[in-house]
């Protein structure tokens, strides 16, 4: 049972995957890096594998039931979805943050870039090797023209069929110009009968750009595909 705010999951999965040889986390570990790397138009970017795990908070599809104020969702065998984690080395621009980023455990398809922030450990073992960073940060803004040249960059590296699809992304400004975030939604496609998904029941890609060009990103495409 995994506690999520209001509401809990129930994982009934039973089955173990298969053992995975050396040689195919090798094979495994090179695909998602060459993936990232492209994402990223990075070819030297350094990556360390985190884990595989479970892709929260942006996908969990499943049987809900209600539970007072909350819900429960029974998983579903053939919807459990595992995504490989890996961090990027190193910190954003002097802050205690880094890059994480999620591939479909599958088809090591980007599923999401997420900033996130050190841990105390990793802050300490930082000042260890000389190197300070800031918590607190006041955030530049950026123009919307300036965002949008920046999200189609990494959208073109993910998304083959961007140019098809781009009018259909909606524009959201956020905190007085400090970031911009664009969503797609496949609101045509359905879940089996029976199935509802969290946060979203179809498919959708977002991606938010701040004013200092970092982003966020997430595309469930892939992990709702069987």
């Amino acid at each position: 049972m995994i506690s999520l705010g209001v509401g809990f999951i129930v994982w009934k999965h039973n089955s173990k995957a298969p053992a995975i040889t050396t040689n195919q986390k090798d094979e495994i570990f090179t695909d998602d890096v060459t993936v990232i790397r492209t994402f990223m138009a990075n070819p030297n970017l350094e990556l360390s594998f985190v884990k595989t795990d479970l892709p929260m908070p942006y996908f969990r599809v499943g049987k809900v039931t209600k539970v007072g104020n909350g819900e429960s969702m029974e998983a579903v065998e053939d919807w459990v979805r595992k995504v490989n984690i890996y961090d990027q080395k190193g910190i954003l621009d002097g802050r205690c943050a880094t890059y994480e980023y999620q591939l479909d455990a599958r088809s090591h398809k980007l599923t999401s870039v997420d900033i996130r922030g050190l841990r105390p450990n990793e802050i300490e073992a930082l000042k260890k090797d000389g190197i300070n960073c800031v918590d607190s940060y006041q955030m530049p803004k950026i123009s919307k023209a300036d965002a949008e040249t920046i999200a189609k960059g990494y959208l073109k590296r993910a998304v083959p069929n961007l140019d098809q699809i781009w009018e259909e992304f909606i524009y959201s400004l956020q905190s007085n110009g400090e970031l911009h975030q664009w969503l797609w939604e496949d609101k045509g496609y359905k879940l089996p009968e029976g199935l509802e998904g969290r946060p979203y029941s179809y498919p959708i890609i977002r991606i938010t750009v701040y004013g200092n060009k970092q982003i966020q990103y997430w595309n469930t495409v892939s992990l709702f595909q069987n």
